[in-house]
């Protein structure tokens, strides 16, 4: 698989612990090899001469973090940031970049040469403004040539139905698949400024133009407009019951999609909206916004359930383009662990698969990532399942989060112990998301055409909240 990292190192033993994957759980050992690989996994393998051994006693071992939506674009200073990600276990982001008017491949150019910056590896998802022909001539070249799978579609924006059918079946035809941001921008518009002239204009407004019914027709809509288009499609963040409803239904018709939540949609309430708070600087302003206890559940419910596929931590520098939140890198993993876990709602294994394999497996760079077998990347994290903290300030302020990243190991080298970065932590690698196989998008297309019979996909979107 060639060097990783651009340099080889030591090989790496870890003994004693308990190997977690999506799969399973096995008390085995893992060897690392010098190319940052993962050479072999077994019962009491045999240290090579030179090889450093790692004891992970009463730890579990499982592979680093995937996190499938942040929102940091060309930004130096906000990959700088991502040491805060290896503090949480995640070892790899797949970012966004949003093109601002200088051309796809120069916004890649921009946003590869930012995210050599970042402690973590690092994936790519291109943002579309539009379906022009300028565009869809340089998509084809992001997949072919620049390692991009996957296009982000921002209805909160205001993209059209008619630019959203087209790109989605322009990607598909490529081997790539579209990520669908879904909320009504129009309705979210409107109640803005019905809002405004009402005075109401703290940070409780972010919450008030985007009820639960402005998610679910379009949550709706993107999966009815992927199904027409015949194409695979992804949605999120989700964070209501209707929209959770309406991803259920549509797995059930056989329709290939996949959604994400963010991580504090699981556990910040709409409590945190305050009519008198800064609308302009608040942490919690998003969309979606915070919601009540009754959508928290049915979205921990979709996790459980597989029919929301994956956590994110959805981050966002201050002040850069998207929604998102402005803290979050290093508590995502902890907040499934602990709320998840530790409640009961999931399996050690099944938080593997949300926080790690799911998204891999998503964007096409399993079992190089999301995994512990030979020939996967050794990205793995050694997780205190017992450790408990409340966070005491930002985002997450009151809540409890459980486990810990007592050791990190991002391309066989050790880069987080001790609650620090280790000196000399270095920088993560850019990983290509291939292309699906041949033929995908073909057998995408009848699925997907096969799931809109009678129309019932239609019929649960509009009327969803």
């Amino acid at each position: 698989m060639g060097t990783r990292h651009g340099h080889t190192r030591d090989l790496l033993l870890i003994r004693g612990g308990t190997v977690v994957t999506a799969q399973a759980s096995f008390r085995v050992d893992v060897l690392c090899g010098g190319e940052g690989e993962i050479l072999a996994v077994g019962p009491d393998l045999d240290r090579p001469t030179g090889c450093t051994m790692v004891d992970a006693g009463g730890l579990l071992v499982m592979p680093g973090g995937v996190d499938p939506q942040v929102d940091i674009g060309a930004d130096k200073a906000g990959f700088a940031r991502t040491v805060a990600a290896l503090s949480g276990g995640t070892t790899t982001i797949l970012d966004t970049m949003r093109p601002d008017g200088s051309g796809l491949d120069a916004a890649w150019r921009d946003w590869r040469h930012a995210a050599r910056h970042a402690h973590v590896d690092v994936g790519l998802h291109m943002a579309l403004p539009d379906a022009s022909a300028s565009v869809l001539r340089h998509m084809d070249e992001l997949v072919a040539d620049r390692g991009v799978n996957a296009f982000r579609l921002s209805m909160a924006d205001g993209l059209s139905d008619r630019d959203i059918l087209q790109l989605t079946r322009h990607a598909a035809d490529y081997g790539a698949l579209c990520m669908i941001e879904a909320q009504n921008a129009q309705a979210v518009a409107y109640l803005r400024a019905e809002l405004d002239h009402a005075g109401i204009t703290g940070n409780e407004a972010c919450l008030l133009s985007a009820p639960p019914q402005v998610e679910g027709e379009a949550v709706g809509r993107a999966i009815m407009l992927a199904g027409l288009a015949g194409g695979p499609v992804h949605v999120g963040p989700v964070s209501t019951i209707g929209a959770t409803d309406i991803l259920a239904h549509a797995r059930l018709r056989g329709q290939r999609v996949e959604g994400h939540v963010l991580a504090p949609h699981l556990v910040v309430d709409e409590a945190v909206y305050d009519p008198e708070g800064d609308a302009a600087s608040d942490p919690c302003v998003t969309l979606p916004p915070f919601r009540d206890g009754t959508h928290r559940r049915a979205l921990w419910g979709g996790l459980a359930s597989g029919n929301i596929g994956m956590v994110a931590s959805g981050f966002r520098p201050s002040g850069a383009a998207g929604n998102g939140v402005t803290d979050g890198l290093a508590q995502r993993m902890r907040v499934v662990w602990q709320h998840g876990v530790r409640a009961g709602i999931l399996t050690a294994e099944e938080f593997v698969a949300v926080t790690s394999q799911a998204a891999a497996r998503a964007f096409n760079i399993y079992p190089r990532k999301g995994a512990i077998m030979p020939g996967a990347d050794a990205d793995i994290v050694l997780w205190d399942p017992d450790a408990l903290e409340t966070c005491t300030s930002g985002l997450y302020a009151g809540i409890t989060l459980g486990g810990r990243a007592v050791r990190v190991i991002r391309g066989g080298v050790t880069v987080w112990q001790d609650d620090m970065p280790c000196e000399g932590v270095g920088y993560g690698a850019y990983v290509p998301c291939p292309a699906f196989r041949p033929g995908l998008s073909e057998r995408m297309r009848r699925a997907a055409h096969l799931s809109m019979r009678d129309g019932e996909i239609q019929d649960r979107g509009p009327g969803a909240c």
